[in-house]
């Protein structure tokens, strides 16, 4: 990560500005149209990590980080929220909060867990925080930062007032939350889970993948592991989960780099797993022999899986493939790559997200640095 603030270019590029061109499939697919929109771009900031929402009326809503330096442990800068009302071609400003759609129960009530992230205290305390085995790390901004703990809350009035407490867990260095909209899944009106992911020891080069599952609409969390490698070889990051049926539960990781798997000379490559009871049990990691990271997948209306990722070598930018055996095997004979201009350093673009919308087409958002070097925030619409 950087830490330095990002030398922009002297222009702005307001946001909004669609912009359509055609981008032929590098991999033998047919070529299409695929219109990418600018969502927000202003130099000043280095805006990351959309989340997106298909709300109930149709409409699409983000959220993202607008932070003033190239860091994503600095936490200076602010969240900006924006609808489109027309499927991703155009944005505006939000003054209002929307939340998860999948938090809604039955009654109601909106029920939430996750992990609490980077927390950030006066670097007196660094020496108190690591005699308890919690990997502390420093902070751009002065401070230093640790990620440790998880909460669970609840809403019954649409989210103006919440119920917050912590979830137990086991003791971990290092526990990090991912994009809510493809980390939580509402199985059924009680059934819940949230994937989290971190080092179980601090400092150490070894991530595992976990998850908090509830069985009462939110009111109580139990806390699982999805994937963790006994050999310390295979390391496992931010995980995407999407229900297939009633209990069956799939989980693509991102797979995090350390010496021992480097020594092998494989592709990083997404993992699966997969839960038939619900979440409680996982299979053993399987390679998906997908090339990029991270990713989130979705379920599409002919029943379909559509996993969409960062593909940070060159050509950089953003790609996508289908399953069409409920994550078994992918199609990577037909991969489709949705944008191959990014430009600068492979961390600055990634995190997609895609919603299929009710005339079918996809939209996909992302965070996306091209030549000019100004990270910000664009979405494409395309389709299969």
């Amino acid at each position: 990560m950087y830490n330095n603030i990002i030398r922009r270019d002297f222009f702005k590029i307001l946001s909004g500005v669609v912009a359509s061109w055609t981008v032929k499939d590098k991999l033998d697919t047919p070529p299409e149209d695929y219109q990418h929109v600018i969502i927000f771009k202003e130099e000043q900031f280095y805006s990351c990590f959309p989340n997106l929402y298909q709300l109930e009326d149709g409409r699409l809503y983000t959220e993202f980080s607008t932070r003033e330096v190239v860091s994503h442990i600095d936490p200076r800068g602010g969240t900006r929220r924006m609808i489109s009302d027309d499927g991703g071609q155009s944005w505006i400003e939000s003054d209002r909060e929307f939340y998860n759609p999948k938090y809604r129960s039955a009654d109601g009530t909106l029920s939430e867990a996750n992990a609490f992230g980077w927390r950030y205290v006066s670097p007196g305390k660094r020496e108190e925080i690591e005699r308890q085995g919690i990997e502390v790390r420093n902070s751009p901004n002065g401070q230093v930062a640790y990620a440790i703990g998880c909460y669970a809350r609840t809403s019954a009035d649409n989210g103006k007032t919440w119920d917050q407490r912590e979830v137990d867990h086991p003791p971990k260095g290092l526990i990090m939350t991912f994009l809510d909209a493809c980390t939580y899944v509402r199985l059924n009106d009680q059934v819940i889970l949230r994937s989290v992911y971190g080092r179980p020891v601090a400092k150490e080069n070894f991530y595992e993948s976990w998850l908090l599952r509830s069985t009462d609409n939110g009111r109580n969390w139990s806390f699982h592991t999805v994937a963790a490698d006994a050999d310390r070889i295979l390391s496992f990051g931010e995980t995407t989960i999407v229900q297939l049926a009633e209990d069956q539960v799939l989980a693509v990781m991102r797979l995090q780099p350390n010496e021992k798997w480097k020594e092998r000379g494989e592709a990083r490559t997404l993992y699966t797993c997969r839960s038939m009871d619900g979440g409680k049990t996982w299979s053993q990691p399987r390679n998906s022999g997908i090339e990029g990271y991270p990713a989130s997948v979705i379920v599409l209306k002919d029943g379909k899986l559509l996993c969409t990722y960062g593909y940070r070598d060159e050509p950089m930018g953003i790609r996508a493939v289908v399953s069409e055996d409920r994550g078994e095997t992918w199609n990577l004979d037909q991969v489709r790559i949705i944008r191959d201009d990014g430009w600068g350093r492979g961390s600055d673009l990634g995190y997609p997200i895609s919603v299929q919308r009710k005339d079918g087409k996809i939209f996909t958002i992302y965070y996306f640095t091209g030549k000019d070097r100004v990270t910000h925030i664009a979405g494409t619409k395309w389709e299969l």
